[in-house]
């Protein structure tokens, strides 16, 4: 049975050439569901019970079905929604997807490889049709695309719950005291230890709540950079285009944000968005928040050794004026955020305001669940003592772990179809030195946590690595308090004094005091370049601004074009009509004063890109017949154009899956734009 009778009958009996690909997945899944979905198809397969083994498939897995002559990055898109869907979420497998299409091969897996959130097999269509394909034709391509996926390898910080391990009950815990106790909270762990990971897990699953969440990174320069004041006006700016997004609500904000009007006019703001009954409440989280506390940030955000006091006296009048209807949480390195009782005399304003959680390490339990998890779709399995191992030699840090199953199963080149390949302790002995070159940055990273914030404790270290672990014992039970912080840092084991991640002490051993040298006068100043900002690539900068003022200025045209023609080329009922269409911008001035006295043709300059889209959707009986009266389609691609203004706006670099949306949403301007003569 490969198409189930429900799905045959409310779909695939309408798409008789869908039902005989479909058919084909025969050896691997059965085909319970199908419909449209953005302008492409959707199936749902549960698979077979040797699929389920093999490759840990346990939910059913979404096929998105592409009958174009070229699969462009709106794929990718389509499968975000809808595994996002409410009716879906919980039903699909959020790893694993396929993808059916009749274009170019090539094209489509080059677009595959530009996800790390997915694994995804790309099948082209006439592969299916051939009926001399094999046995073992769809176990074979999903064994050989998730051999070529790192699962294990992955480094960004994680932004989706299926591969989120080990911080459930901490997530848990923080979102009950934002939505039920109304109270703030702390985040505390080393670098690499998950802390971002567990702040878009936060976010994640109150979006679907009543909570207006907003994720701030301190450690970005235009952001420490900011003075006090200009900070709030860049969270009030953040928290009016969310609740737009989300609930398509407008709020001007009218504020002065300077030193003497910015916490009133936050605070008016603020009061004003709780206003609105789909908001009950407003969530501020901060990560690094070092970079804006006195003492810590470097030389750019020196500042904030002023700043501090005034910007957190804001934000804790305002949650007691609301009763907690706006709240925080902060996370870092050093917790003095929240601990320290007073800075340069003067008393900490959110001092034992938020409860201090530091990510402990993994157990032994978390460790089996996270590396066999992941091992599963990836066909190995694990000897269980392994995780024992994993737990006593890496200290039970998650990134450290899953870089040495990485390296080892990397090592065993496995992509059989059939059957999964054990992996036991000796294998990662037999390649330990591999795992420590591959570690040996992520342990820099962890240390570059001490040199910083923690320096008296990384020279404690330092003992410790040389062997006087008595001197360090000592010094410990003199000052129990330095002992907690490397405990529930998970460097050290509490009452033994062994390094709880082996690597860790040799490598303070062979360069502990090189790397000190090097690091440590870059803490008020200015950084290394290796941990600068990636510098963006100029040519793609200026293909981007070309290309869309090439649309920008080609839609303006047209707008003269057609109304002209509608009007008799009356400057006063084409200004109208605009004037018409257009919606006001946040905090600016009204846009139909642009139009007195002057031209259309001139006015309609001073208009932005995104001041456009309302324009056409307003009069799209006059403008829709030029785009296939495609208005979806449209707006879609206005949006994608546009992205490219915050690319050239910040001249930063452009992900290589952003450009190739611009570029397919360029082309199909381009292609319906030049059909009008004098346009393009």
């Amino acid at each position: 049975m490969a198409v189930r009778k429900e799905a045959f009958e409310r779909f695939f009996t309408h798409h008789p050439d869908q039902h005989l690909l479909a058919s084909s997945l025969d050896e691997a899944f059965d085909v319970t569901f199908g419909n449209q979905h953005g302008g492409q198809f959707v199936w749902l397969c549960e698979p077979k019970e040797l699929v389920k083994e093999r490759f840990g498939l346990l939910k059913e897995v979404i096929v998105l079905y592409s009958p174009h002559r070229r699969t462009d990055a709106r794929t990718l898109t389509n499968l975000e929604n809808f595994s996002a869907s409410p009716d879906f979420r919980h039903r699909v497998d959020k790893v694993v997807a396929i993808i059916i299409h009749e274009g170019d091969s090539a094209i489509t897996e080059e677009l595959v490889k530009g996800t790390n959130d997915w694994v995804i097999v790309s099948i082209q269509a006439e592969e299916l049709r051939n009926a001399k394909r094999g046995n073992f034709f769809i176990r074979s391509k999903l064994a050989e695309r998730i051999g070529l996926f790192d699962l294990f390898g992955m480094s960004s910080p994680i932004k989706h719950d299926k591969y989120f391990y080990g911080r459930d009950p901490l997530v848990q815990e923080v979102i009950q005291r934002i939505a039920v106790r109304k109270e703030n909270s702390g985040i505390f762990g080393l670098r690499k230890t998950g802390k971002t990971s567990v702040l878009y897990a936060i976010q994640r699953r109150l979006s679907d709540k009543g909570v207006l969440i907003e994720y701030i990174d301190c450690h970005g320069p235009g952001v420490y950079g900011m003075r006090w004041w200009q900070l709030l006006q860049e969270i009030a700016g953040r928290l009016i285009s969310a609740i737009h997004a989300k609930h398509k609500l407008t709020i001007r904000d009218e504020g002065v944000y300077d030193q003497l009007n910015a916490s009133n006019s936050f605070n008016h703001l603020v009061k004003r968005i709780l206003g609105f009954g789909a908001v009950t409440q407003i969530a501020l989280l901060l990560d690094e928040i070092e970079f804006i506390t006195p003492t810590l940030s470097n030389a750019l955000g020196q500042h904030w050794d002023d700043d501090y006091v005034p910007f957190w006296q804001t934000i804790r009048s305002l949650s007691q004026e609301v009763a907690g209807g706006i709240v925080f949480v902060v996370a870092g390195v050093n917790p003095s955020s929240v601990e320290q009782s007073h800075f340069n005399h003067i008393p900490n304003p959110i001092f034992q305001l938020a409860v201090p959680y530091y990510l402990e390490v993994l157990d032994r339990s978390d460790v089996r669940d996270m590396v066999r998890s992941i091992g599963k779709y990836s066909g190995f399995s694990f000897d269980e003592q392994v995780y024992g191992y994993l737990q006593r030699v890496y200290g039970g840090h998650p990134y450290l772990i899953r870089l040495a199953c990485s390296e080892v199963s990397k090592s065993l080149d496995h992509v059989s179809a059939e059957s999964k390949m054990q992996i036991v302790e000796a294998d990662f002995s037999s390649k330990n030195s591999a795992i420590r070159n591959r570690i040996s940055q992520p342990i820099k990273d962890i240390l570059l946590s001490l040199v910083w914030w923690y320096p008296d404790e990384y020279d404690l270290l330092s003992v410790l690595a040389d062997g006087d672990r008595a001197f360090f014992l000592e010094f410990l039970s003199d000052a129990p308090e330095k002992a907690m912080q490397f405990v529930r840092y998970g460097l050290v084991h509490e009452h033994s004094g062994d390094f709880a991640i082996r690597d860790l002490r040799d490598f303070l051993n062979e360069y502990g005091e090189a790397y000190k040298k090097v690091i440590s006068p870059f803490k008020r100043g200015d950084l290394p370049l290796e941990v600068l900002p990636q510098e963006p690539e100029l040519p793609d900068l200026a293909v981007l601004f070309e290309k869309r003022t090439e649309v920008e200025v080609a839609l303006r045209k047209y707008v003269i074009m057609v109304l002209g023609f509608k009007f008799g080329f009356d400057d006063k009922l084409i200004s109208e009509q605009i004037i018409k269409g257009l919606k006001p911008r946040n905090g600016s001035v009204d846009q139909s004063q642009l139009f007195v006295g002057r031209r259309p043709q001139d006015a309609i300059n001073e208009l932005f890109l995104s001041d456009l889209k309302p324009l056409f959707r307003s009069n799209w009986g006059d403008f829709g017949p030029t785009f296939e009266k495609k208005q979806d389609r449209f707006e879609m691609n206005m949006d994608t154009i546009n992205i490219a203004r915050r690319y050239e706006a910040h001249a930063k670099p452009v992900p290589k899956i952003d450009k190739d949306e611009f570029l397919n949403s360029y082309s199909w301007f381009t292609t319906r734009l030049s059909r009008v003569p004098g346009l393009m």
